[in-house]
């Protein structure tokens, strides 16, 4: 009998770390990719939520804005003409919304002026008692309200 081989020859199996080492990378990168998504998702959306929040802040500053000039204008319109409003409530437009005052006699020298303004949806109540005694008209009280 003929030996083929003369000594006993082992076969190495491939070495596969390399293989495992690349599994492990990829589940990484997948871990990694997903939690920057998850991340950047929450930003965009936080980003939005901000936008919106400036964007009813605006509109609710702009309502104010527009409240308190019509206050101004009733103002103006009892000292020209102390019955002025008496009668029914004055309607004002505005380019970006409108507002309306109602004036109602305290006594024979004082006012009470209520405007309500809008500006896209959004209100604003102010209440206000003007005097007209003496040279001087005086605003004897201001306040916002929430009805």
């Amino acid at each position: 009998m003929i030996r083929m081989f003369h000594s006993h020859t082992h076969f190495k199996q491939p070495h596969r770390s390399g293989n495992k080492r690349g599994v492990s990378l990829l589940i990484a990168v997948i871990i990694l990719g997903s939690s920057l998504l998850i991340i950047s998702t929450s930003a965009l959306v936080i980003g939005l939520g901000q936008r919106e929040g400036s964007y009813v802040g605006e509109r609710g500053g702009e309502a104010s804005s527009l409240a308190d000039g019509c206050m101004e204008e009733g103002y103006i319109r009892i000292r020209r003409d102390v019955l002025w409003g008496l009668s029914s409530p004055v309607p004002f437009t505005a380019p970006n919304g409108s507002c309306t005052l109602q004036v109602a006699n305290l006594d024979a020298t004082t006012r009470r002026i209520d405007v309500t303004a809008v500006v896209a949806g959004h209100t604003k109540h102010i209440r206000s008692q003007y005097s007209l005694l003496g040279a001087v008209p005086v605003v004897l009280s201001w306040e916002e309200r929430n009805d």
